[in-house]
């Protein structure tokens, strides 16, 4: 295996939740979370007056968002070391961070076409900003499951040596779980579960930072250890095949010995 690729694939979350807090914070300025109560004229201002920096705020993010691929990829691989030739979490896990990472980049449309017209009406904007915000929180089954499986997985592993720590298997358990109350979003635009609440927004994302960064850090010891087990398996094999070699070469002499005295 090539470490300096899974190195890249394992901290690709990390180098995402970066990108994104420069792209969607600091540039969009989308934290704090414009409120689902403001008016259709105060949504149609915030979208005009910013439109150059929500623009590149939102292409970050996008870049962004791609990572989520390669990081969906090298948990995947290190789920397939737990389970063996038959790794369907690991393919599960794979193909929905592919999809999560089109939902993002797909969402993050709709706010890069609220700027797009400043003579758009009001009403329009305040349309694509709604069409934005409320799948951004509220797509969290794919993400759920993603983070889940990964989570059993590693609870699943009964190796002697197992790939990760037990606790970190309870831990994705657990943040899958707090993805899910911005599911409901879409009942409120006021309180702790409306798009820009406690419940709904703040902690999960909160929690989506540390997912990013505790999985990353644990995904590149993870490369590591399986770079010294392939090595230690190398070096099982080859004394192997130098005492099957010497086995050979033994038979040969004798076979060699014996032609001799059968043609004396």
């Amino acid at each position: 295996m090539n470490r300096t690729i899974h190195k890249l694939c394992a901290w690709s979350g990390a180098v995402c939740l970066l990108i994104m807090l420069i792209g969607f914070v600091g540039l969009a300025r989308f934290i704090p979370t414009p409120s689902p109560n403001m008016t259709t004229a105060e949504t149609g201002r915030l979208f005009v007056q910013n439109a150059t920096t929500i623009r590149w705020g939102m292409i970050l993010s996008m870049v962004a968002a791609t990572l989520l691929v390669p990081f969906a990829v090298s948990i995947a691989l290190q789920m397939r070391r737990i389970e063996g030739r038959q790794p369907a979490l690991a393919a599960i896990e794979v193909l929905l961070g592919t999809l999560f990472s089109f939902e993002f980049i797909y969402i993050i449309f709709f706010w890069q076409a609220a700027t797009f017209r400043a003579d758009r009406a009001p009403e329009l904007i305040q349309l694509l900003n709604d069409m934005s915000w409320i799948p951004f929180i509220g797509i969290t089954g794919t993400l759920f499951l993603q983070v889940l499986v990964f989570g059993i997985a590693i609870l699943l592993d009964k190796r002697q040596q197992a790939v990760f720590p037990r606790w970190l298997g309870y831990y994705n358990i657990w943040c899958a779980i707090m993805f899910l109350p911005g599911t409901f979003n879409v009942f409120f635009k006021t309180g702790p579960l409306a798009w820009n609440g406690l419940i709904a927004f703040y902690i999960p994302v909160a929690v989506f930072g540390t997912y990013l960064l505790i999985n990353s850090i644990y995904l590149s010891r993870a490369v590591d250890t399986q770079i010294e087990e392939e090595a230690a398996l190398r070096g099982e094999r080859a004394p192997h095949t130098a005492s099957v070699a010497a086995e050979i070469a033994r038979l040969q002499s004798e076979l060699d010995a014996l032609s001799a005295r059968a043609a004396g």
